[in-house]
Formats: C-alpha cells, structure tokens, sequence
C-alpha cells in the first residue's frame, strides 16, 4: 500500500503538451480505507496547487501572446504603408519612452528595419519584412490559440480537482459524525 494515491493519469491522449488529467475519484469509500483520509487530502491540495500554478503561468503566456499580436499586426500595416507611398514622408519617430523626434523617409529606400529582440534589428527589404511579420503573426496567433486550449483543460482539472476535495472533505465529516454518534450509543 503506497502512502499517497496518485490523482492524475500519465495518459497523455486529453492533452498534447502533456498536462495531466486529473482523476474523477468513482469510489471515495473505497479510496479513503485504502488510504488515510489526510492522505488523499494532502495529495488532492498539492495536486490542486500544481494545477492552480500551472494556470497562473498559462495566463501569463496567453497575455504575453494577446500583447503581441496587435504589435505584429500594427508593424505589418506600417510596412504596407511604407511600400505603398508614392512621395518622401515625413513621420515621427520614438527615440526613447517619451522623447520624439522627426525623420524624414525617402521614397528611394525600398527598405525597413525590424526590432528582432534581444537588441537586434535586422534590415530587410519591404516583401521580406511582411513575409516575416505574417509569419511572426501566425506563430503568435497559433500559440495565442494553444494557450487558449491548455487554459480551458486546466480549468477542467480544476473543477476535478476541487469537487474531488469537497466529496473527501464531506465523506469525513460524516464519517466522524457516525463515529461520534456511536460513541454516545
């Protein structure tokens, strides 16, 4: 008899990125004279937990993604703008957080440069540069979804989670009342 039952399938077929799925307890009489009714509680919190803490980080990445996109889409349309301008134009250009200044864009330089990361900028020509931020758009939106998905099968593990924790929780009360209605017998 292991001391903790195990509360999440290893089966990774409900969730690609290998999330585990949480286990429905069928049986919470049968589980808890198997194990410790504080057991099967402890597993079930540290089992909530890591699900609640996997959520947290999902969140954060699914909010990283939805920043992103409007970013991405906002260079693309600057792009566009650039490639399709007939005259030199001038536009104002951000230096740093709040200072501004004036740049004067020729209609010779077929040109732009892109903000990579990690202070990286790379020149590319117009028909590059849209290529790459399409590309960039549909990685963002595809993770944007992915996250999307691993979300809501985190808050179905959840809800298993936490209706698993109330039926162990009121399976003991009532054991205990029985215990103590006997002993006043």
């Amino acid at each position: 008899m292991a001391d903790y039952p195990q509360l999440t399938t290893t089966d990774n077929s409900q969730n690609p990125r290998k999330i585990p799925q949480a286990i429905f307890i069928e049986n919470v009489e049968q589980l808890c004279s198997k194990y410790q009714v504080e057991k099967v509680m402890e597993a079930l919190q540290e089992t909530y937990n890591k699900f609640k803490m996997m959520e947290m980080q999902i969140l954060k990445q699914k909010e990283s993604m939805q920043q992103k996109i409007p970013e991405i889409e906002k260079a693309l349309e600057i792009v566009s703008t650039l490639e399709k301008r007939e005259d030199d134009m001038t536009v104002d250009f951000l230096l740093t957080d709040t200072i501004w200044t004036k740049a004067e864009v020729k209609k010779e330089v077929q040109k732009v440069a892109l903000w990579l990361g990690a202070n990286v900028m790379v020149e590319f020509s117009y028909q590059e540069a849209k290529e790459l931020l399409k590309k960039n758009l549909e990685n963002a939106t595809g993770n944007y979804n992915t996250f999307d998905e691993d979300w809501n099968f985190l808050k179905d593990q959840i809800t298993t989670c936490e209706v698993n924790i109330a039926r162990i929780y009121n399976f003991n009360v009532k054991k205990q009342q029985e215990t103590a209605s006997k002993k006043k017998v």
